[in-house]
């Protein structure tokens, strides 16, 4: 019996389950305010992309190439971008106090990160970022899950087997 390969849609689906578990755990576990924990969803997408990726070329038997191996994790992350960007403005329109906690969180790192010669300045930025929070909140996550898309899908494909038959890989018969 042949594997079937997992599409992006389901590998998108698995990825998002593990973040959403991840994001409810921190928030309702008051965790908001340690940024090492942060970390810790960086690597679940780029291990989580790239065993997804080395899943899809196992399934492929191999029959793949480097940028098959890429584009099928980027296409992943692209899925999985939409449905944590709609989570997320779902989960604190639902819990607005989350909200807050972010937005007080994010002002006391910044002013503990600033002199006094620039904390009025500081100040107005935090102000920006809280007129601006939807937008800045998805553009966030954008660009953030799409770098560490990109690296997780470059890792996979690097560390998959690759053989495509139908193109021929022995140099020798060149001559």
């Amino acid at each position: 019996m042949e594997n079937k390969a997992l599409s992006n849609l389901n590998a998108a689906l698995i990825l998002f389950l593990l973040m959403v578990v991840y994001t409810l755990i921190i928030n309702f576990g008051g965790l908001q305010a340690n940024m090492q924990m942060s970390w810790i969803s960086y690597i679940i997408i780029v291990v989580g992309i790239m065993v997804l990726v080395i899943k899809y070329s196992k399934d492929m038997q191999g029959n793949v190439t480097f940028g098959n191996l890429f584009a099928y994790g980027f296409k992943t992350i692209a899925i999985l971008i939409i449905f944590f960007i709609a989570f997320t403005i779902l989960f604190y329109v639902i819990f607005p106090e989350y909200k807050l906690r972010f937005l007080e969180i994010m002002k006391e790192n910044t002013l503990k990160h600033t002199t006094p010669e620039n904390r009025d300045q500081a100040l107005k930025g935090v102000e920006m970022m809280q007129k601006f929070f939807w937008v800045s909140m998805m553009a966030g996550i954008l660009i953030s899950f799409a770098i560490l898309g990109v690296v997780g899908s470059l890792l996979g494909a690097a560390f998959s087997k690759r053989n495509p038959r139908g193109i021929n890989n022995d140099f020798n018969q060149l001559s």
